[in-house]
């Protein structure tokens, strides 16, 4: 197989960019701190269904846009975990229970249409990945002062947001699954203003790879994305590498995500690159945040920093609209690959992303280092 460019992922010491994808031995890594387990069963709670603003819970027992709720549960008065299946992605597809969380705000009025948020998250997530943001990233809070629909949709552990070229083991076509039945969805169930510049799509990790990958292939669902250490560059030796354990882990050979189970084309590399593909970002406001990294070896956070930087410079030469945010060692983030870190720049994204739209807080937006707040470098446009 023919690599690619090599110059935007610095060599790693210790723990290898692979490894450390793979296992979630960066801090901040793994959904598995969130409550509950693959294995548990969520029943159905119709009140708390309710309590979100579901109109007819029982419904969701029907198949609507290929989705079918098999369960649910409360997590607190204004979100729920519901379980859900899809024929786009097997059960057994790693990362455990395939699930959704719903948030909505405190005097959610269906009545009204709100915007939505969509949170996607990074991998490593052996239990339940849709509760990683919702645990870890403290997705409620951070939506707590924002009149918007909140809604987590897990990737699988190693899924990358991708409609995997080879089915053969497994079917995975998460962004199948994410765009054309999940979207749809919430927009039938719940009362939303189902508008592209009022859906914001932001991930970490995995996740940032695919807000971006999600908004270039379909601009006209998203207005804005948002990626915090996100893969940016696929074009790297190491990139490839990885997408290669992944694809091994899932199915057992190297090149069914983006190939044919054994090998994977310049094209198809290039097809599934957010840098060579960010031309269709031309509409899309991005945000981009990344870590200047902890010191520590091990740490993947220097290397997808200089993957957001060459998407940040793409970006400015194209002079599509976008904001680059680089931040190290501040409050409780370490600069590394963390939680610590992506909650408050998940903040301050959310914050300029109502600012932009016009969506008015209820409260205040929670005060955060000003490191996150900086824009060190900013298109014209």
């Amino acid at each position: 197989m023919r690599r690619l460019r090599t110059y935007s992922v610095r060599a790693l010491a210790g723990c290898a960019l692979t490894a450390v994808l793979l296992t979630g031995c960066a801090a901040g890594g793994s959904g598995d701190h969130a409550p509950s387990s693959s294995g548990e069963s969520l029943g159905f709670d119709d009140a708390a269904l309710s309590r979100v603003g579901f109109a007819d819970p029982q419904q969701l027992m029907q198949p609507s846009h290929g989705i079918t709720v098999t369960g649910a549960r409360g997590l607190s008065d204004r979100a729920a975990e519901l379980a859900v299946s899809t024929d786009q992605v097997s059960a057994e597809a790693p990362g455990g229970r395939n699930s959704v969380v719903v948030i909505t705000p405190p005097d959610y009025d269906p009545a009204k249409k709100y915007p939505v948020v969509y949170f996607l998250p990074g991998s490593s997530s052996t239990n339940a990945p849709a509760l990683q943001w919702y645990g870890d990233g403290q997705a409620e809070q951070l939506t707590q002062g924002l009149p918007v629909i909140t809604v987590i949709m897990g990737g699988g552990k190693v899924g990358w947001y991708s409609d995997w070229a080879s089915q053969e083991e497994l079917t995975q076509n998460w962004e199948t699954f994410h765009l054309d039945q999940v979207v749809p969805w919430v927009d039938q169930h719940l009362s939303t203003r189902a508008d592209r510049e009022h859906r914001v799509v932001l991930g970490n990790s995995m996740g940032g790879y695919g807000a971006v990958r999600y908004a270039e292939e379909r601009p006209d669902l998203f207005g804005e994305a948002v990626s915090l250490s996100g893969l940016l560059d696929v074009s790297s030796s190491d990139a490839v590498d990885y997408f290669q354990e992944a694809s091994k882990e899932a199915t057992g050979r190297t090149d069914a995500l983006f190939g044919d189970g054994s090998t994977t084309t310049e094209q198809q590399w290039q097809a599934h690159d957010p840098v060579t593909q960010s031309e269709r970002l031309k509409n899309v406001h991005v945000q981009l945040f990344a870590g200047r990294g902890n010191g520590q070896a091990g740490d993947i956070e220097p290397a997808l920093r200089d993957t957001t930087v060459t998407m940040a410079r793409k970006l400015d030469s194209q002079s599509s609209p976008y904001q680059y945010t680089e931040y190290g060692r501040v409050g409780e983030c370490t600069g590394g690959h963390e939680f610590q870190c992506w909650v408050p720049a998940a903040t301050v994204a959310l914050g300029r992303w109502a600012d932009r739209v016009g969506v008015q807080r209820t409260s205040p937006q929670p005060s955060v280092p000003s490191a996150f707040e900086d824009v060190t470098s900013r298109s014209s446009s």
